[in-house]
C-alpha cells in the first residue's frame, strides 16, 4: 500500500519496513488515544528508533498524516470498487456505495480522520485532493453507470460526486462524533436514504 513498485534491494526493503512500522505505530496510538497523542517523540519511543531516523522518513507529523491519508483513500477506493463489482445492477451499486463508505469509516476510524483533516494538524489541501482521486473516481464510475442505465444525462458528474460525498461524510462524521441520534446503525440507514433520494431527484429532472 505504500508504493506501486516493490523494493528492489535489501536497503530499500529495510527502509520500507521501517516506514511501515512508523505508520502502523501512528495508527495504533491514534486508535487508542486519539491523534492528539501522536507525536514524533512518542512514535520514536514506540518503534524504538531515534528521532533523527524518524525524520529521515517523515519530515513532520503533517507529512506522516498525509501519507496515511493516501493509504486510507487507496483502501476506501478498494472498498467502493468491491461494492460496485458485487452489486447486481448500477442502482444497487450506487446504494451499496453508501454502506461501504460508512463501514469503512467505522472500521478504519484513524485512517478516516487522517483522510478528512480531523487529526489536529494542517496538511496541504493539494495532498488531500491527490490522495482522494482514486476514491472519487470510483464514486464517479458508479454514478456514470447508473446514469447510463437509467437514461439520465450526465451533465456534471464531478458536482454530483461532490454532493454525494458531502452527504456521506457529514453523516459519517456526526456518527463518529456521537452526535447522531440512533448511532451508527441509524447513520447507515440515513446514508443509504441520502443516496436513494439523490438518485430519485436526478432521475426526476433527467440529468445529473
Amino acid at each position: 500500500m505504500l508504493g506501486d513498485l516493490a523494493p528492489s534491494t535489501r536497503r530499500d526493503r529495510e527502509k520500507l519496513q521501517t516506514r511501515q512500522a512508523i505508520l502502523a505505530a501512528a495508527r495504533a496510538i491514534a486508535a487508542a488515544d486519539g491523534w492528539e497523542a501522536v507525536t514524533m517523540r512518542r512514535l520514536a519511543e514506540r518503534v524504538e528508533y531515534s528521532l533523527p531516523v524518524l525524520y529521515t522518513h517523515f519530515e513532520n507529523k503533517a507529512a506522516l498524516v498525509a501519507e496515511l491519508a493516501r493509504v486510507g483513500y487507496q483502501a476506501l477506493a478498494g472498498r467502493l470498487r468491491g461494492a460496485r463489482e458485487r452489486a447486481a445492477d448500477p442502482e444497487t451499486a450506487a446504494v451499496e456505495l453508501a454502506r461501504a463508505y460508512c463501514n469503512f469509516a467505522w472500521g478504519e476510524r484513524d485512517l478516516y480522520e487522517a483522510m478528512h483533516g480531523l487529526t489536529g494538524v494542517a496538511v496541504e489541501a493539494s495532498a488531500y485532493r491527490e490522495a482522494g482521486a482514486l476514491a472519487l473516481a470510483e464514486a464517479r464510475e458508479s454514478l456514470a453507470a447508473w446514469a447510463d442505465a437509467r437514461g439520465v444525462m450526465a451533465v456534471d458528474l464531478d458536482d454530483a460526486v461532490t454532493i454525494l460525498w458531502s452527504a456521506l461524510h457529514g453523516i459519517a462524521a456526526l456518527a463518529l462524533a456521537r452526535q447522531m441520534p440512533g448511532g451508527k446503525k441509524r447513520a447507515v440507514g440515513l446514508a443509504t436514504r441520502a443516496v436513494e433520494d439523490l438518485l430519485a431527484a436526478w432521475l426526476a429532472v433527467g440529468r445529473v
